[in-house]
Formats: C-alpha cells, sequence, structure tokens
C-alpha cells in the first residue's frame, strides 16, 4: 500500500546532510494489486516544512505519478 505524509525534516536539514529518516506510518492512502494501474485522490498536508513523503509499504518497485492539484492557504 501506498501512504502520504508530512515529511519532518527542512530543506535546511536536507541542504546540510543533517535530515533524519522519518518513521513511516501504518495508515493506508492507496491500495492495489501488483500489476493494476489504480487512480486515486489524497487530501495531504504539506506541514510545517511544505514538504511531501510517499511511502511504498508493497511491491518493490512503481511507477508513481504525481499531480499537485490545489493548494490551501492561511490568511
Amino acid at each position: 500500500f501506498l501512504t502520504v505524509t508530512p515529511d519532518p525534516n527542512t530543506i535546511d536539514d536536507y541542504d546540510n546532510g543533517t535530515e533524519t529518516w522519518p518513521t513511516p506510518p501504518n495508515s493506508s492512502n492507496l491500495n492495489w494489486t501488483k500489476g493494476d494501474t489504480v487512480p486515486n485522490l489524497v487530501q495531504a498536508s504539506t506541514g510545517a516544512n511544505g514538504i511531501v513523503d510517499f511511502w511504498n509499504q508493497g511491491w518493490e518497485d512503481i511507477d508513481l505519478v504525481v499531480d499537485l492539484f490545489g493548494l490551501y492557504q492561511q490568511g
């Protein structure tokens, strides 16, 4: 299954090499059977740092296409 979640690291963490490996969540945003093409829409937070993680917790090799459909802003 695939999970989508905000990344706890900042861009500076990645630039400086100080990022930590986040713990993948146990919840599922998309389930599929091997070899299937499956569309889905997930409303996911970018968190405080504006970075989103995608976790493939199933088959080893997948082709993942991600489109940003919209963005919520405060204010």
